[in-house]
């Protein structure tokens, strides 16, 4: 399995990276040279501050692999929680241009990387929002782990951090919007995020595409989660991707 999943790994950085060959010989250990930088092959860059190694999991999957499937997608509105350093939404804004994106990071350090990686693509259809993001706009307590955020709300066990206020999705401008795409990668707030696109149906556009992945440490239950998602009208579909455990939901009105 390990050998089939670096294959198929390698096939996903040549078929969707200019630069592969760099990248390939740093994953296979092959070279030492710093690698700062992802040119996937439709010309969008993905800068990595710290490194491809250090990087690697937030660049590959959601920008060169595209798991989410975003770069197919027919949405005009797209939600990011869980920005980290930008790649969702660069390929988000990039593939749709004339759609609008909303990326959610509440790491400052991650939050200026997905910053830069915004603007050296020249992408202006990006609001990038500075905050946590939950159901109710509590103040949380926010832990950084492995220099990437994560709230200790959810990982407790780490201790320190700092207080921070959160914010919710009604920042978000819905109207106007056809089709929403809410890709959630925030460390165990799936759970309740979905709860409030599901609550607030009735505000978001015709269709709505969520896809997740969902942290073993989440309060709510994947379970629970795949129930009310159903009640909710929603088909959801748990999917392993990568190795990682991964909840797609899809529901448009009649």
């Amino acid at each position: 399995m390990k050998i089939l999943r670096k294959l198929k790994t390698f096939r996903a950085i040549v078929a969707g990276c200019s630069n592969w060959r760099e990248i390939a010989l740093v994953k296979l250990g092959l070279s030492n040279k710093p690698v700062k930088e992802i040119r996937l092959r439709n010309g969008l860059t993905v800068g990595l501050d710290r490194g491809i190694r250090a990087d690697w999991g937030e660049v590959f999957e959601p920008a060169i692999a595209d798991i989410y499937g975003v770069a197919t997608s027919d949405a005009d509105l797209f939600i990011d929680a869980g920005t980290n350093l930008g790649s969702f939404s660069c390929l988000a804004a990039y593939t749709h241009p004339s759609a609008r994106v909303y990326a959610f990071e509440p790491d400052e350090e991650s939050a200026s990387q997905a910053g830069r990686n915004f603007t050296r693509n020249n992408l202006g259809n990006i609001t990038l929002v500075k905050s946590a993001l939950t159901d109710d706009g509590r103040e949380v307590q926010f832990a950084t782990q492995d220099n990437r955020g994560a709230s200790s709300i959810f990982l407790s066990s780490e201790g320190g951090g700092v207080r921070l206020p959160s914010t919710t999705l009604d920042c978000v401008d819905f109207s106007g919007a056809k089709s929403l795409f809410v890709k959630l990668d925030c460390e165990g707030a799936e759970g309740e995020i979905i709860g409030w696109l599901i609550a607030h149906r009735a505000r978001l556009p015709s269709r709505v595409l969520i896809a997740c992945e969902y942290h073993h440490w989440c309060p709510i239950p994947l379970s629970e989660t795949v129930q009310r998602l159903k009640d909710a009208g929603f088909n959801p579909i748990k999917r392993t991707i990568f190795d990682e455990q991964y909840l797609f939901a899809e529901k448009a009105q009649p």
